[in-house]
């Protein structure tokens, strides 16, 4: 390499890089004040993405998906659901689940993550729906269909997006140095929803009997309202526009629309 006609010294690469080193301080370190949580929340913009990420894991949880997967024969089989219905469902519930995943990975490029995520609100809303409607009324032809769709269903609305997209998010609403603490923090924010909803899901289940499900389906619509109130597209945006609109966001309290070049959204 050379720099100004002249060629470099390996000491002389050795010195530049150590003064990029402590020019980058401990943000290239990953510890001390400017890296750490404290940093992060202090950043109005890291602020924000950390919000949407976080209520985007912990909502995720909170939609009941691994209580379909935990409990789906003990509770299919306690409201009434007969023995060969359920390893049918087991079946195509699992097999519905990685067949949207493989599909998802090409969709989120195509339909971007906000619609996809929507896409899994209505979907898991309207199976939650359907299935307590097959279990309240058990004795009937329909029961048993009904059920296996609207299981199979909600696993597969939730693979569109809510499954992928939250996961996916944090490496395009964080600046490359708050990316890996804002991931980690999200991440854990999930893990501990998870704790919450299986702890809780017995007792409710208990509760509510063929209704226990409906509480996630509340969830689930006032997660879509977060996700067309806040959450950012980031289809097809670099991450500086990214970043820009959620600085936007914070200052004006709404979504800011950014414009392609060519004035094409």
């Amino acid at each position: 390499a050379a720099r100004g006609g002249e060629p470099l010294s390996s000491l002389a690469v050795v010195q530049e890089l150590d003064l990029m080193q402590m020019a980058a301080g401990p943000i290239a370190g990953g510890g001390g004040d400017g890296g750490g949580l404290r940093s992060l929340l202090s950043d109005s913009v890291a602020r924000r993405g950390l919000f949407i990420c976080v209520t985007c894991h912990v909502c995720q949880q909170f939609s009941g998906i691994n209580n379909v997967f935990n409990y789906s024969t003990i509770f299919l089989t306690s409201n009434g659901v007969d023995a060969a219905t359920v390893v049918i469902i087991s079946v195509l519930m699992n097999v519905g689940n990685v067949a949207i995943t493989v599909v998802s990975v090409r969709l989120m490029d195509l339909s971007g993550r906000r619609s996809l995520m929507l896409v899994s609100c209505v979907g898991m809303a309207l199976s939650t729906v359907a299935l307590t409607s097959s279990l309240s009324c058990p004795g009937h032809g329909w029961t048993a269909p009904l059920a296996i769709a609207s299981v199979v269903g909600f696993v597969m609305s939730f693979g569109v997006g809510l499954g992928p997209v939250p996961w996916l998010l944090p490496a395009e609403l964080f600046a490359p140095d708050r990316c890996a603490l804002g991931a980690s923090v999200s991440a854990g924010s999930n893990w501990m929803a998870n704790f919450v909803v299986g702890q809780a899901f017995m007792p409710l289940s208990n509760a509510l009997k063929s209704a226990c499900f409906l509480p996630f389906a509340v969830v689930v619509c006032g997660f879509a309202v977060f996700v067309t109130r806040t959450v950012p597209e980031t289809k097809g945006k670099s991450l500086d526009q990214i970043l820009f609109e959620l600085s936007a966001h914070t200052a004006q309290g709404r979504p800011t629309v950014l414009r392609k070049p060519g004035g094409r959204f």
